[in-house]
């Protein structure tokens, strides 16, 4: 629902004359995957939104790194993201968060499949080697 508003609302200033540059922002990704998941919702939406309208925008996707796993895996999810920021005041004070772990879906973590191993019953080795060598 968003990304179409953003497209149409793009479109509908395009038609304006305005020169529209979109950039959607995914937030609090803590994975690669779930940046994915979300982009491929987006790429869907805009390619419905562009065949409706027939015509299309430019437009990028990114992320912010919010939360600490995200900025130890912040290579892997750059190469995916069109651009990113550091989120720092949700860095300070967050450890792990994702969309897979808000309360709704808290219990689904290891089926969603956004994470290689359930992170509640095994240490997340790649964000942990990559605080190993920061440290």
């Amino acid at each position: 629902m968003q990304a179409r508003a953003i497209f149409e609302a793009g479109l509908n200033m395009k038609a304006r004359g305005v020169d529209v540059k979109a950039e959607i922002m995914v937030p609090l990704v803590g994975t690669v995957r779930e940046f994915n998941a979300q982009a491929a919702v987006i790429r869907a939406t805009a390619a419905q939104v562009f065949a409706e309208r027939g015509e299309t925008l430019h437009y990028m996707l990114g992320t912010m790194i919010e939360t600490p796993r995200a900025a130890l895996v912040a290579d892997s999810i750059g190469k995916q993201a069109e651009f990113f920021s550091f989120g720092t005041n949700d860095l300070t004070q967050m450890t792990l968060a994702s969309r897979a772990t808000t309360p709704a879906s808290f219990c689904r973590v290891p089926e969603a499949g956004m994470y290689e191993h359930d992170p509640f019953r095994s240490i997340d080795q790649k964000a942990w080697a990559c605080w190993w060598r920061w440290r």
